[in-house]
């Protein structure tokens, strides 16, 4: 992801769901080398203090605003354009998460949706965000089977 944010400038990054922050830390390293900066939206307050600690210890916390919330209520509120997204959270929020997001899409912008593949039991929600995203006349989109498979989608 690192080398996709850091080919495409990408100088406004939206993780929506952080979790611990693993992927966070991955932004937030790939913001600090191109002079950006990555909004992470998280439902859940104590995974987000984790997420900050492992931030600081690697000194990326200043590339980093975390938003706590409900992510749609999150995303409403945010003003766009993104340059890159990362969707990492449960499955059935992937398509209603894109409905809010597209309008906020930089020409350009670069969407990766994790976990398009495994587990199992997300593969119902990961086909509909796939046919969401290829139904939009400005994207291009399309499937890497690598992990647990991820969406990468342009918007044109």
């Amino acid at each position: 992801m690192n080398l996709l944010i850091k080919e495409a400038e990408a100088r406004r990054i939206l993780e929506v769901g952080s979790s611990y922050g693993y992927s966070t830390t991955w932004l937030a390293e790939a913001a600090r080398a191109i002079g950006g900066q990555v909004i992470s939206l998280e439902l859940r307050a104590a995974k987000t203090e984790y997420a900050r600690a492992q931030l600081a210890r690697a000194g990326l916390d200043g590339y980093v605003e975390f938003r706590i919330g409900d992510a749609l209520a999150s995303l409403a509120q945010l003003p766009g354009p993104f340059d890159f997204v990362l969707i990492d959270l449960w499955k059935d929020l992937y398509v209603p998460v894109f409905e809010r997001l597209h309008p906020k899409l930089a020409p350009g912008a670069l969407i990766v949706a994790d976990n398009m593949l495994q587990p199992e039991s997300a593969r119902v929600h990961a086909s509909a965000y796939r046919a969401r995203v290829r139904a939009t006349a400005d994207m291009s989109s399309v499937l890497l089977t690598v992990g647990n498979g991820l969406e990468l989608s342009r918007c044109r």
